[in-house]
């Protein structure tokens, strides 16, 4: 399966990318061994382990693996922060449990989770404690994981232009409403699915851990 270019990141990626949503009989631990086993064995590149951080984090450790990592802040984290600084503090504080459950010094793909919209105070620091571990080297992309109305997303999108890669879920509307922007702004898009819907071509999809393995094996 050819890899494809993820907008300005200037990376070119597996077009499957893997979330670390945990179903199924048996406990966490052992449906999570099974699935690392599977997908280790698989050609794919990317894991999004946002579902159970500290879980996936253990196997990424004591696995021998060239896994890259996606996660997603927890949603609305900035809701409650009454200024700039807590904003940025929240997210600095996310980053790194992290990258400390991981045991790495660096993420390839850290997205702002955006339900509900921020003031531009909160979106504001929230950004500059990215951007300030980005320059660290503790991330790789910054991301926008764009849960929210898309036409709120998109106001917000169209005042920061400090995202590399956007996560949109698999929603007519809001596919409809935001990929102009990123292809108006070089960004990368991962969309994120249910099932297994192979990618259209030149397109990053995010799916459960099962679904990602028989795309990429149907493939």
């Amino acid at each position: 399966m050819n890899q494809v270019l993820l907008g300005r990141t200037n990376r070119y990626v597996f077009p499957i990318w893997a979330r670390g949503h945990l179903t199924g009989d048996g406990s966490a631990e052992e449906r999570a061994a099974r699935l690392m086993d599977a997908l280790l064995a698989s050609p794919i590149e990317t894991l999004d382990i946002s579902p159970a951080p500290a879980l996936w984090g253990r196997f990424l450790r004591e696995r021998t693996n060239r896994l890259q990592i996606a996660v997603a802040t927890p949603t609305n984290l900035l809701l409650h922060a009454p200024d700039a600084r807590i904003a940025a503090n929240l997210v600095q504080s996310h980053l790194i449990e992290t990258l400390c459950a991981v045991g790495r010094t660096h993420i390839d793909y850290y997205f702002l989770s955006l339900h509900e919209i921020p003031t531009e105070a909160q979106l504001s620091g929230a950004l500059e404690a990215l951007e300030l571990a980005r320059q660290e080297g503790q991330i790789g992309a910054i991301g926008l994981a764009a849960y929210g109305k898309p036409l709120a997303i998109l106001a917000l999108w169209r005042t920061h232009d400090a995202f590399e890669v956007a996560l949109l879920p698999d929603e007519a509307e809001r596919l409809q409403t935001l990929l102009p922007e990123a292809h108006a702004r070089r960004v990368g898009v991962v969309v994120q699915i249910e099932g297994s819907r192979a990618p259209d071509k030149g397109q990053v999809v995010l799916t459960r851990i099962e679904q990602a393995i028989a795309l990429a094996s149907a493939r």
